[in-house]
């Protein structure tokens, strides 16, 4: 027997329903559970869930579940801990994508690895995804290495090998992050994916606290080893353009000479 046509409040109400039984579960949920959870048939229920999707209300997680996706991690993000960070760092963010011309993320360490709280994409048609609201080892990343070497995080006991370049071996890591503080700046090249490379450098509070970080990320042909220098300054420069307009000087990286 076909459905009965619905209006257009019960159409909303359902799309609600499920939305709202998503952003509640602290774990993905899956068609079936919420075939279960609503009554709906699992035609309707798909069909919705699509809609949603689309409009990136929710997202497919690793395993297929559905879990919140980057519109209201977006939100969340604004109006939470973050959202001053986020609306401080956003024209630097917006500079330093348009010069790069490579997607440009601010990340935080969050509850399960990086988290990128804010986003501005590359201009090229092959570019970066979107990282907001996924969250991706500190250790394979380069934003997470500039949080690991200035010790806003600590280094996992497990260091997952996503790829065959990730540094896995913990003495290695530990010297590795060394040459980070030294430097100033972070770099990986197919350690998290191959064929990807980015770079990041520290963001600061007004006391000179490492408090986040900014990559570039990009395709490694389009980031050859010897633009890494050059990147790593058009980042330091648009933040300091962002402390002096948000605090009204350019803050001294604690435990720098």
């Amino acid at each position: 027997m076909s459905e009965k046509p619905v209006t257009g409040t019960q159409s909303i109400d359902r799309a609600c329903d499920l939305l709202m039984r998503v952003i509640s579960s602290p774990s993905p949920m899956t068609l079936t559970e919420l075939v279960g959870a609503t009554g709906l048939a699992k035609g309707t229920t798909s069909r919705i869930l699509s809609a949603l999707e689309r409009a990136e209300l929710i997202a497919r997680s690793k395993l297929g579940g559905y879990e919140p996706g980057e519109v209201l991690n977006r939100f969340a993000i604004r109006g939470g801990a973050y959202g001053w960070l986020v609306d401080m760092t956003a024209p630097a963010l917006a500079e330093v994508a348009t010069i790069s011309r490579e997607t440009t993320n601010i990340a935080v360490v969050g509850q399960r690895g990086l988290d990128s709280i804010a986003q501005v994409d590359g201009s090229f048609f092959l570019g970066g995804r979107s990282w907001v609201g996924d969250f991706v080892p500190l250790h394979a990343t380069a934003a997470g290495k500039v949080l690991l070497a200035y010790g806003v995080a600590s280094i996992p006991k497990f260091l997952e090998a996503r790829t065959p370049e990730t540094i896995t071996n913990r003495s290695e890591l530990v010297l590795h992050l060394k040459q980070v503080r030294d430097r100033g700046y972070a770099t990986i090249r197919n350690e998290l994916e191959l064929g990807l490379v980015a770079i990041a450098v520290p963001v600061l509070s007004s006391s000179g606290e490492v408090i986040a970080a900014m990559s570039v990320t990009g395709p490694a042909d389009r980031m050859p080893e010897g633009d890494m220098l050059h990147i790593a300054d058009v980042m330091n420069r648009a933040l300091e353009k962002a402390y002096k307009n948000s605090y009204d000087q350019v803050p001294t990286r604690e435990g720098a000479a």
